[in-house]
This record gives C-alpha cells, sequence and structure tokens, in this order.
C-alpha cells in the first residue's frame, strides 16, 4: 500500500512537509461507546449458561478467561444437578463508568418468575470492551 492509499484510509496521518507517520503506540483513544447493549447480551447469556444452558463458546470474545473457567465449572454443576438451562429476560440495567477505560454495570434479570442480580465489570482492553467480572446472585 502507498502512503498516499493509506492517509486516504485514516492509516496515517499527514505532518508538515507532506510526510506521512504511524500513529505511536500508546496513543490516547477516544473512550469507547455506552456498554449496557453489551452488557445486557453478556449477561444474559451469562446466567442461562450458569443455569447448564449452552453458548459459551459464542462468549469468548467478550469475557475474561477466568470468569469463562468460572462460567464453565458453573455451568457443570447445575448439569450434573439437573439442570439444562432456563430462559432468562433482562429486566434492568445500570451502567456506570468508573474510568474512561472502564464501567460497572448492575442488572436484574428474571427467570422462571424470580429476579437474579447480576454485577459485571466491563474494561477496554484492545479497543472493545471485555467482561473481567461476572458475579450472578
Amino acid at each position: 500500500m502507498s502512503a498516499e492509499a493509506a492517509l486516504a484510509s485514516g492509516g496515517l496521518r499527514a505532518l508538515p512537509g507532506g510526510v506521512a507517520s504511524v500513529p505511536r503506540y500508546g496513543a490516547r483513544r477516544e473512550p469507547l461507546g455506552d456498554p449496557t447493549p453489551l452488557a445486557c447480551t453478556v449477561a444474559k447469556a451469562a446466567l442461562e449458561i450458569s443455569l447448564g444452558g449452552n453458548g459459551l463458546e459464542r462468549l469468548v470474545r467478550w469475557i475474561a478467561s477466568d470468569v469463562q473457567e468460572s462460567l464453565a465449572a458453573q455451568c457443570s454443576g447445575a448439569r450434573r444437578a439437573g439442570g439444562h438451562g432456563a430462559i432468562a429476560s433482562i429486566d434492568r440495567a445500570r451502567v456506570c463508568r468508573v474510568s474512561h477505560r472502564a464501567a460497572e454495570v448492575s442488572i436484574v434479570a428474571t427467570v422462571r418468575n424470580r429476579p437474579v442480580a447480576i454485577a459485571m465489570r466491563l474494561e477496554d482492553v484492545h479497543g472493545h470492551w471485555l467482561a473481567t467480572v461476572i458475579d450472578i446472585v
């Protein structure tokens, strides 16, 4: 790719004199957008998985590896106890930005007409939200 094409695509910045530069490592980025839709989707799937449902593979991109291991253990325990999963619904969610790169979310869900509280921490990792903590109460 030529320097002109890279400039046109937005990958490089033009410096005075027509020289192109690559964005610096660690340069400040704009904060990520509202994490509420992602938090609700991840919370619903995590709750259903913790009750013995399928679908842990679809969350791998959005949850940290230790959270994935914890959900897998909860799913395994629920299945040994006879659980086959349940359909959850999200009633409400509240997001609190604790910094430019982190947000904490409290979610109220319903499973089988019973309320369930979910607490989640999302962090900006390499330009996308990653759930680093999910607590289901």
